[in-house]
């Protein structure tokens, strides 16, 4: 089951994952592989070391580190919320255990190696493209106002920062989701809160390194909060939430807000028309 679920994640999503590959996803791609390359293909792998005299094959070791990399990802992908998220997770862990690798055949390569990560981060963000949504972009200040605006209008914000892996994986989701839902009364929205300090002490929500609130949904009814995840346990402790479309459209009522917001519009029509 473990290796089933992230299959089918990846097959879902297929069609849109080729679609939003970057040159630096590709890249990251080709770091992740490389120890096979130059361990496999000749002529590169005839002048690698070889701990059992073999040229061009693994040893025991390699394939038992393997092994445990391949266990690793299937673990670490059971809780995946995205096709995004599983690739990056998965090359993530391919280059640790490749700069493993590299290490047992030579403590430089292993320097190399890290460092043409290094530089290929820099150089190539393996981000994925941002496909089509309908977001707002808050800061601490447009937040509050447009809060108090127009009180009729359903707000959902994500509180997110822009060093969150959590934070990248569910960006997509939530993307999704204002593209499904969006309406003049129900209005999607994303601020930063690495970058605007002030909305996090607002809404008490965490930005540290250590936070169990990244990401936060919030969403805002008559300008106030009336429902968010991840919620405060009876411990006092945030409960982890998995942020998949499924749990969001349920936990938040995506349908029925949807259906009130249809309802106002329908109103607005209508008074719109008697003037």
């Amino acid at each position: 089951m473990t290796l089933i679920t992230p299959l089918i994640l990846f097959l879902k999503n297929s069609r849109s994952v080729r679609k939003a590959l970057t040159p630096g996803l590709i890249s990251s791609i080709i770091m992740s592989v490389l120890f096979i390359l130059v361990r496999k293909v000749p002529p590169v792998c005839k002048h690698m070391p070889s701990f059992e005299g073999n040229e061009c094959t693994f040893d025991w070791r390699e394939v038992e580190i393997g092994m445990f990399l391949l266990s690793i990802i299937v673990i670490k992908n059971r809780a995946s919320v995205s096709a995004e998220q599983m690739i990056t997770s998965t090359l993530m862990y391919t280059k640790l255990a490749s700069a493993v690798l590299f290490y047992r055949l030579d403590p430089r390569f292993a320097i190399g190696y890290c460092l043409l990560c290094v530089f290929r981060v820099w150089l190539l963000p393996d981000y994925f493209v941002d496909g089509p949504e309908e977001l707002t972009y808050f800061s601490d200040t447009t937040l509050q106002e447009s809060l108090e605006e127009d009180k009729r209008v359903t707000w959902v914000v994500l509180f997110y920062t822009t060093w969150s892996p959590h934070c990248h994986s569910v960006s997509p989701v939530f993307s999704e989701l204002s593209n499904e839902y969006a309406t003049k009364y129900l209005k999607f929205a994303k601020i930063d809160i690495g970058k605007y300090s002030k909305a996090a002490k607002t809404y008490g929500v965490s930005a540290s390194t250590m936070s169990h609130q990244l990401p936060t949904i919030i969403v805002f009814e008559d300008g106030k909060a009336v429902d968010w995840r991840p919620m405060l346990g009876s411990n006092k402790k945030f409960v982890k939430y998995v942020f998949t479309e499924e749990n969001i459209k349920r936990d938040f009522g995506m349908n029925r807000l949807y259906d009130e917001s249809l309802v106002k519009c329908k109103k607005f029509k209508k008074g719109k028309k008697e003037e």
